[in-house]
């Protein structure tokens, strides 16, 4: 399996916020249960916030994660941080199912930092276990064990306040 990061266009947003429905299906997993707004609407189709912004705004991107030819996910970046010194930090990274757990990843999160130099942060709700394991063997593997990791409060989500931080550079 070829794993591939591609730029987005904003010609890839529908596709992107359909694919958010299923990244918020795999979040209910660990976090369906912080708040009611993770309840599946009445018309049975979970939503996600809208992603436009990623292709309008200069200080965000989006990537399309490939293995071989077929859609494999996500990345969303921006340069908004909890940390002052953040260059760069991962909004939304999503990998389908069928290729999770096969390095798919591992390979995309490595190429992104790989394009872009700089401090980067990754913040992960701490319910999500799944996703902290992943990040704290990912980032430690890429860092060489250079990164720090810290539980920091945010003001954008007071169902849940707390999130696990990662630093490292790129």
């Amino acid at each position: 399996m070829k794993t591939n990061i591609t730029p987005c266009s904003i010609s890839d947003h529908p596709m992107i916020q359909n694919m958010a429905r299923f990244y918020v299906y795999d979040l209910s997993r660990e976090c369906g249960f912080i708040s009611s707004d993770w309840a599946l609407p009445l018309d049975g189709l979970y939503e996600s916030f809208d992603f436009k912004d990623y292709f309008q705004d200069t200080n965000k991107r989006a990537f399309l994660i490939h293995v071989d030819q077929e859609i494999a996910g996500f990345i969303l970046l921006n340069q908004s941080g909890i940390f002052p010194e953040t260059v760069w930090n991962i909004g939304e990274f999503f990998v389908l199912a069928k290729f999770q757990n096969k390095g798919v990843g591992t390979v995309a999160a490595t190429q992104v930092w790989s394009m872009h130099s700089g401090q980067w942060e990754v913040s992960v709700i701490p319910e999500n276990k799944n996703a902290a394991n992943f990040w704290r063997r990912v980032i430690a593997d890429y860092s060489r064990g250079c990164y720090s990791e810290s539980v920091q409060h945010v003001e954008y989500d007071s169902d849940q306040p707390n999130r696990i931080v990662f630093q490292f550079s790129a």
